[in-house]
C-alpha cells in the first residue's frame, strides 16, 4: 500500500469528507471544497491539499460596502519533500474574510486571515532541516474573488506561515505562498 501522502486527492478530499463534513454546522450556507496547491519557502517543499469548509450564514458585522464573514474550513494536505520523506498536514483554521460585494452582487472581492492549528505526520523537511514539533500553528493573510450565481467559485491567493510559536526550540516555521480554487455546494 502506497503513503497517504502519494494517494490522489479525491482520496484525500473522501478522507476529509468522511472525518470533518457530519461536524459541519446545519446553519451553515453549505459545504465547499478548495483544491490547493502552495510552494514553500525553504528546502523546495511543495504542498498539496483539499479544504472542506463551510461559512457562518450571517456577517458577524455589516457595513454600507463591506461585510466580515467567519469561516471554518478543515485541511488535508500532502508535503512533497524532495530530500526527505513526504509529510502530511491536517489542520483547522477559523477564517475572517472582510468582503466587499461588486457589480450588482454577483462577484465579491475580499482580504483573509487567520490563526490555525496544524498537525504533522513528522518534523524532517530536508536532510538538514526539521520542524521541532509535529503540532504547528498556521498564520495567513490572503485576498480573492468570488462568483458565479450564489458565489460557486472562488479563487484565491494566500500567505501561509506555519511554525509551532515557540513551544520547543529551534522554531524554524516555514511559508507558503499558496493558490486555491473553492466550488460551494
Amino acid at each position: 500500500m502506497r503513503p497517504l501522502s502519494s494517494q490522489p486527492p479525491l482520496l484525500c478530499a473522501a478522507v476529509l469528507a468522511g472525518l470533518l463534513g457530519a461536524s459541519a454546522p446545519a446553519a451553515a450556507e453549505g459545504l465547499d471544497l478548495a483544491l490547493t496547491t502552495a510552494v514553500g519557502s525553504a528546502d523546495h517543499v511543495r504542498k498539496h491539499g483539499i479544504v472542506l469548509g463551510w461559512t457562518r450564514p450571517r456577517p458577524l458585522w455589516q457595513g454600507e460596502q463591506w461585510r466580515l464573514m467567519l469561516r471554518h474550513e478543515a485541511e488535508l494536505a500532502a508535503w512533497s519533500v524532495p530530500r526527505a520523506r513526504d509529510l502530511v498536514e491536517l489542520g483547522y483554521s477559523p477564517v475572517l474574510r472582510l468582503e466587499r460585494p461588486l457589480s450588482g452582487g454577483t462577484s465579491v472581492f475580499f482580504v483573509e486571515g487567520s490563526i490555525g492549528a496544524r498537525l504533522l505526520s513528522h518534523t524532517r523537511v530536508s536532510a538538514e532541516r526539521r520542524l521541532s514539533t509535529a503540532f504547528q500553528f498556521a498564520d495567513m493573510l490572503g485576498l480573492g474573488w468570488q462568483w458565479g450565481r450564489h458565489g460557486h467559485s472562488t479563487l484565491g491567493l494566500r500567505l501561509q506561515h506555519i511554525s509551532n510559536l515557540g513551544i520547543k526550540r529551534p522554531n524554524p516555521g516555514i511559508e507558503f505562498v499558496q493558490v486555491y480554487y473553492r466550488y460551494r455546494f
